[in-house]
């Protein structure tokens, strides 16, 4: 644990557990009984901020010898600039144009967003949230989790390659749907 307050230089004690953060990077790291969750949240997160969140995540893992199967959720948000002249919150409504009765009851709608719900044949679900980016109105904000049903991965490494290749996947995802979206619009 000593090698992980060095990474981290806010320690908090929190039931069951501890936190570790990092609040001037965006860094956050919980470990309790029951599982070990990493963050990184900033406006331009590094590549190599995988690699340094994996390592952090396995040396948790050994100190409180988590023993597999293992589950693995990756969480992912971010923007995607709008090509010049696209506005997003026009093709989020016209992708999903609201019914022009229920401006009667809510008020005028201006903005609409997505959902889509993926699940591949092992049961590992993918949840894709698009939305106009409502403080810089020529981008989209995008939420993705990805998380398999059941406690299911045999061994730390594969946790950690099953969750390096997530973020690939969610990423690619996220913005084949965006792409497509414009290009309906």
């Amino acid at each position: 644990m000593r090698e992980l307050h060095r990474s981290y230089p806010s320690l908090t004690q929190i039931p069951n557990g501890v936190l570790f953060s990092d609040p001037a990077q965006g860094r956050a790291l919980i470990v309790d009984q029951t599982h070990v969750e990493a963050s990184e949240n900033s406006p331009h997160v590094a590549p190599s901020a995988l690699e340094r969140l994996q390592s952090d995540v396995r040396i948790a893992a050994q100190t409180v010898d988590f023993e597999p199967p293992y589950r693995v959720r990756v969480e992912g948000t971010g923007t995607i600039q709008a090509l010049e002249g696209v506005n997003p919150a026009q093709v989020l409504l016209a992708h999903a144009p609201p019914e022009p009765h229920w401006d009667e009851i809510g008020g005028r709608c201006t903005h609409a967003c997505v959902r889509y719900l993926f699940t591949d044949e092992s049961g590992l679900q993918r949840d894709v949230h698009i939305e106009p980016l409502f403080a810089q109105a020529d981008k989209f904000y995008v939420m993705a989790v990805s998380m398999n049903g059941q406690p299911s991965v045999a061994t730390l490494d594969a946790a950690m390659a099953q969750a390096h290749d997530e973020i690939d996947i969610i990423e690619r995802l996220s913005n084949r749907i965006v792409s497509d979206l414009v290009g309906k619009g």
